[in-house]
């Protein structure tokens, strides 16, 4: 995450915006804190612990002070701190040490938090600019009995299109091994995704009675030419759902 970044290299303070981005409940019940009335913020019920983790003190003895609209704007800001600085500072001072026997940290500086974060884990699959139908029809090879023109392999297109996050990570999975994208999402993957046509078994069977199949190892996605749009996205579904795990002779 680049706020793990951030706070591994030392190049920014980090606020509450921050922990919009690490922990959006936390972040939003914060807000609301922020922006009561101060008469209704001992109604609450706060001490000055940390949310969740009523063993963990933001302050000594902060079991026993109570969170009051004079005190509110020091709660949230050590909620802010405790959370994304002193409960992490152990294991990030633990990565450092270990991330220095590859690379020195200061190396780094030369990059923004962003883009260590896509070099080292690869791009997020909330990156939308990576799924939408421009990319994935300019990234994503048709051969072996598909064309770009064919009406299954537009199909599997649309369906990737209108995959929601966890699901994008779901076919990254199954089709390539990892549950993210490198930098420059399917137009850095080497090789590419290429998909194929998978070859139709004997009558009576049709391709809607067969799953897909993938060699991960080389982002080769075998694809049945099914017989509608509600056909593919059923089949995919069921194995991005159940096929990540297997190994299996294809």
């Amino acid at each position: 995450h680049p706020a793990f970044w951030r706070s591994v290299l030392g190049t920014a303070p980090l606020s509450q915006e921050s922990l919009r981005a690490v922990d959006p409940e936390l972040y939003s019940s914060l807000a609301n804190i922020r922006d009561m009335d101060s008469s209704n913020v001992e109604q609450l019920c706060l001490d000055f612990t940390l949310p969740g983790h009523p063993q963990i003190e933001l302050k000594p003895g902060g079991s026993s002070i109570n969170v009051t609209g004079e005190n509110r704007a020091e709660y949230l800001r050590r909620v802010v701190e405790v959370t994304l600085v002193e409960a992490v500072a152990p294991q990030l001072d633990a990565f450092r040490t270990a991330f220095k026997e590859l690379l020195p940290v200061e190396t780094c500086r030369i990059w923004s938090e962003q883009e260590l974060a896509f070099i080292i884990v690869g791009s997020s699959v909330r990156e939308d600019s990576f799924w939408n139908m421009e990319h994935l029809s300019s990234k994503i090879k048709a051969q072996h009995g598909y064309t770009a023109d064919s009406r299954c392999f537009k199909d599997l297109l649309t369906f990737l299109a209108g995959l929601s996050p966890d699901n994008r990570r779901n076919f990254l999975m199954f089709a390539t091994g990892a549950p993210t994208l490198p930098l420059g999402g399917f137009g850095g993957l080497k090789p590419p995704l290429t998909v194929v046509k998978k070859e139709a078994p004997p009558a009576p069977l049709t391709p809607d009675d067969f799953m897909p199949s993938v060699m991960t190892c080389a982002n080769y996605l075998k694809l049945p030419e099914y017989s509608s749009f509600e056909i593919l996205k059923q089949k995919l579904d069921l194995a991005m759902r159940e096929g990540q795990c297997a190994f299996l002779l294809s």
